[in-house]
């Protein structure tokens, strides 16, 4: 493959945008390294309701693009990838001026279908990324995973953010030979250890409020370690993020009698989170399913262990010297960790070792070195 000769074209609804600054920032990451070895244009997938309200926002320019699509909810969900490849057809303009060899499509479902189905309009290779629920949710419906099974075949490589996501594909179909596992990155200009011992007495959840994120479980046993714990300084509880279940979150929080030990910040710029991050005793991420989530590796390199379920590829990432694994959906055990791990004494020097491994230039290498 010859620099010259690639162009890239990323298509997702996994980016930034003006009333989300902070989503998906694991993709601005790794396209702004990408963009610096090769020209570069990105196509944002928006939800016809949401660029509805927010489509005076959506302002195209040469180098980004943002395209709504139509969609069905619930039983209309496998026809989603049709609606997506027709809105990204009425855009065919703009992606010919783009002239790329290689389109990226960042979520396997139902973003990368949608791809696929007109990638030979375009003669481009597709390289999709598989992260977490794209997968993990998807292939529980035999129609969506029967759509996955054929078009993720016709992909040049199919990313995946751990070996159990691949594992998954493979199990549904997909050729081994097409499947990379690839590991997300952290930037360490941004993560990093806090440069003293001073620690403040935080817990965090970083993620978005949802059910299937675990935080009414988190709740639940961080009012029971809360019980069960003598000293009148235990930690307060952090929750950053925003999402669909924050009304009912504070109502749960009043009912337990938690206003001033469990706090709602909603979305946070990166630099404030890594900065909440650096000084934390422990993150908690107590979700039913995940890929690798980013906020781990994230804090295992500010020095930050972590207790989260033995979901996805999350054990790949989490040891013993690293953090504690509990089982999705019991609050019981998730507080007999919380209690274990703020005894435990942990070793930074331990925590930084294994977070080197998950760099974003390791994460570009191997990304490159499959797009021949």
């Amino acid at each position: 493959m010859k620099k010259e000769s690639v162009s890239l074209l990323a298509i997702t609804n996994l980016f930034p945008v003006p009333w989300a600054p902070h989503r998906a920032s694991f993709n601005q990451q790794q396209f702004a390294l990408l963009a610096e070895q090769f020209p570069f244009r990105i196509m944002i997938l928006v939800p016809w309701l949401e660029w509805l309200k927010h489509r005076k926002d959506c302002c195209n320019n040469t180098e980004r693009c943002y395209v709504p699509y139509f969609y069905l909810p619930r039983f209309g969900r496998r026809l989603t990838p049709y609606f997506q490849a027709i809105s990204l057809w009425f855009k065919r303009k703009w992606i010919k001026q783009s002239n790329p060899s290689h389109i990226i499509a960042s979520w396997a479902y139902p973003d990368a279908i949608a791809c696929l189905m007109l990638a030979e309009k375009f003669n481009a290779k597709v390289l999709v990324k598989a992260h977490g629920t794209d997968v993990n949710e998807n292939t529980e419906f035999a129609a969506r995973r029967k759509q996955m099974a054929y078009w993720l075949n016709q992909a040049q490589t199919v990313f995946c953010a751990s070996k159990a996501l691949a594992d998954k594909l493979i199990a549904i179909g997909i050729a081994p030979a097409k499947v990379c596992i690839n590991y997300n990155g952290v930037n360490p200009n941004i993560f990093y250890p806090a440069t003293t011992e001073a620690q403040t007495a935080d817990i965090l959840f970083i993620g978005n409020l949802l059910t299937t994120k675990g935080v009414y479980e988190l709740l639940e046993a961080y009012h029971q370690s809360r019980v069960n714990c003598l000293n009148a300084h235990f930690p307060s509880l952090h929750l950053i993020g925003q999402g669909p279940e924050k009304q009912k979150l504070a109502k749960r929080i009043q009912a337990l009698g938690l206003e001033q030990q469990v706090f709602l910040h909603g979305a946070l710029p990166l630099q404030e989170v890594a900065a909440r991050l650096r000084t934390a005793k422990l993150l908690i991420l107590p979700s039913y399913r995940e890929g690798v989530p980013n906020v781990v590796l994230e804090a295992l390199a500010s020095g930050v262990p972590a207790i989260a379920t033995d979901v996805g590829g999350i054990p790949e990432v989490v040891s013993e010297e690293t953090g504690i694994l509990v089982p999705a959906k019991n609050s019981a055990a998730l507080s007999v960790a919380i209690d274990k791990a703020l005894q435990h004494q942990w070793s930074k020097t331990a925590l930084l070792q294994h977070a080197k491994q998950f760099s974003w230039p390791k994460n570009v290498d191997t990304f490159i070195s499959r797009m021949d």
